[in-house]
């Protein structure tokens, strides 16, 4: 006997999770497999082959897929993605239907996707306007309004990791995100590792009490630079709440004070900062609360 329900894939920059979900909600199995050096159509071979085990080891009946990916959605194509080589050649919607005859598929991008799960179900849920800020490897927001997520004319709404950091920067148009290239995840470790001397990771500055005085320096630049963006961001969109998500929200504690108090003290109308409710598999959740509410609706 089968069961009705989605498929919600999280497409990662190293990994793919899968998860097989009834219509109720409840997950019934999920999985995951490393991608990590292969290239977009090598990628969808191996997704497919692993969607299908999925589905029959779940006994699933498939009645729709939600996709969420690295990279900006804009219509049947991915954009922005130089971490898997062809990805914006991969047409993954026409390769899941011809796998699932004819299944609605919903495509959307992992932090949109995260921003769904918190705005569902989540930090944001009954938000007049609400702010999701992802400080992970990279750095990203969601912008929500009531139970929308908003994506913009080319599906690139809140992407700050191409903020400009100085009046030099010429950004996009060089093949650079300036904002993410100096405070997301993997240039904190680049930086910290150029100023101790030895190999020096994010997670190793939020997890030790006592510090170098060069990393200290560097922690505390680091988030006022995030307190001062998010401030303006705040100004921008005028959110109820700001949920607090990605990996780096495991150092919630040590980030709120800064990022609080700058609020407070620039924004007119300062939103509430929240940890986000899904601190793991925020975006598989997200992508598959939006593939059910659209079959269910």
């Amino acid at each position: 006997m089968t069961t009705k329900g989605v498929l919600a894939i999280d497409i990662g920059g190293t990994k793919i999770a899968l998860a097989a979900v009834d219509l109720a909600g409840h997950w019934l199995a999920q999985t995951k497999f490393v991608i990590a050096g292969l290239d977009g159509g090598a990628i969808v071979t191996q997704l497919l082959a692993a969607s299908q085990q999925l589905v029959s080891q779940a006994q699933l009946t498939v009645t729709g897929i939600g996709v969420s990916t690295i990279g900006v959605v804009d219509g049947e194509h991915l954009k922005l993605v130089p971490t898997i080589k062809g990805w914006d050649h991969v047409n993954l919607k026409a390769a899941l239907q011809r796998q699932f005859t004819q299944i609605p598929v919903w495509i959307e991008n992992d932090v949109k996707a995260a921003t769904y799960a918190e705005v569902l179900n989540g930090a944001l849920k009954g938000t007049t306007a609400g702010l999701y800020l992802n400080l992970g490897t990279g750095i990203a927001t969601g912008l929500s309004l009531g139970d929308r997520v908003i994506r913009g004319s080319h599906g690139a709404a809140g992407e700050v990791g191409y903020l400009l950091t100085s009046t030099s920067d010429a950004g996009f148009a060089t093949g650079h995100a300036p904002f993410e290239e100096a405070t997301g995840g993997q240039a904190i470790g680049r930086q910290l590792t150029a100023l101790v001397g030895s190999p020096y990771s994010a997670k190793d500055m939020w997890s030790n009490s006592e510090l170098p005085q060069v990393v200290q320096r560097f922690k505390t630049q680091l988030l006022a630079s995030w307190a001062f963006n998010l401030a303006n961001l705040c100004i921008t969109w005028d959110p109820a709440v700001v949920a607090i998500g990605g990996g780096m929200e495991a150092a919630y504690d040590q980030i709120a004070p800064t990022l609080t108090a700058k609020l407070a003290q620039s924004v007119p109308f300062p939103p509430v900062l929240k940890r986000a409710y899904y601190q793991q598999n925020a975006s598989l959740n997200g992508i598959a609360l939006l593939a059910l509410r659209s079959v269910t609706s």
